[in-house]
């Protein structure tokens, strides 16, 4: 297992200063801009988890964890890398990689907007059968059985199904929330070993 040290926060950006007066189209551009950035990212998903020579084990983590460092760095929130050692390689297919993805991507998406969490350790580990994901954070925890306005949890719970993988969502008030997923490694997601 390779444990990557935690990062440290970086002090987020103070805002540009402008001498501009908020004007009444500013806020539906702010919105147009919001969706272009989530369009382009999207499409950047897509794009990633289709490319041919993306296909291994160390590029999901290493998307992974460029995906991580964004969005907790800037947020200063502390986190810890932990994957396994770089012998464990394997070629991953395109499906796995993206959903694998797409469920941690919102995973780090739910916890930035919701927990106020101050650290987090995402912990990644393989072996012949299993891909194993768990997401944890030291937040603020949520009622798990409560009805949520969100589509987030839903679709990480629909993205496991489709893998034919488990995934467990673990949460206690001012404990934090535990989120793990766990996918078998079948003909359809594991390509071959390097």
């Amino acid at each position: 297992m390779v444990v990557l040290p935690a990062m440290r926060p970086v002090p987020p950006r103070a805002p540009p200063v402008t001498n501009t007066v908020l004007t009444p189209v500013a806020e539906p551009l702010a919105l147009i801009a919001d969706s272009s950035r989530e369009l382009v990212d999207s499409m950047s998903d897509i794009v990633w988890a289709i490319n041919p020579q993306k296909d291994h084990l160390n590029d999901l983590l290493g998307r992974m964890r460029r995906f991580a460092a964004d969005m907790l760095t800037a947020r200063s929130i502390e986190f810890q890398f932990l994957t396994p050692d770089a012998e464990k390689d394997v070629q991953l297919g395109a499906n796995i990689r993206r959903e694998v993805f797409l469920i941690f991507k919102e995973s780090i998406n739910n916890l930035v907007k919701h927990s106020g969490c101050s650290r987090v350790e995402v912990r990644f580990q393989i072996d012949e059968e299993t891909l194993e994901l768990t997401v944890s954070d030291n937040g603020n925890g949520f009622d798990t059985s409560a009805e949520s306005d969100g589509h987030g949890l839903t679709s990480m719970k629909e993205r496991a199904e489709g893998l034919g993988a488990d995934i467990a969502i673990v949460s206690e008030a001012a404990l934090g929330t535990t989120i793990t997923l766990n996918v078998p490694l079948g003909a359809n997601s594991l390509v071959s070993k390097s």
